[in-house]
């Protein structure tokens, strides 16, 4: 019973360095496109640093949210367990 609640305390750790990498990622993202949109002038560079910043946004918010939702469950199956 033991080794179970190890391997899920290690998994926790794991889930939660994903979420935060993520998350962090998410927000800079967004931010880089806030940033072009309000202080670059209208160019195509413009559009293609919102762009860049869009697709690092999207995968990394969803790979922060599917983290999140682990970290979830599994401190809800913990509470369960005892």
């Amino acid at each position: 019973m033991r080794a179970k609640k190890k391997i899920t305390k290690k998994h926790q750790v794991y889930y939660f360095k994903y979420f935060t990498l993520s998350a962090i990622l998410f927000l800079i993202s967004l931010g880089t496109v806030l940033y072009v949109d309000l202080l670059l002038p209208q160019s195509e560079k413009q559009e293609l640093l919102a762009l860049i910043g869009l697709v690092f946004s999207i995968p990394s918010g969803l790979l922060a949210f599917y983290c999140y939702l682990r970290l979830l469950f599994s401190r809800f199956q913990h509470f369960m367990d005892n």
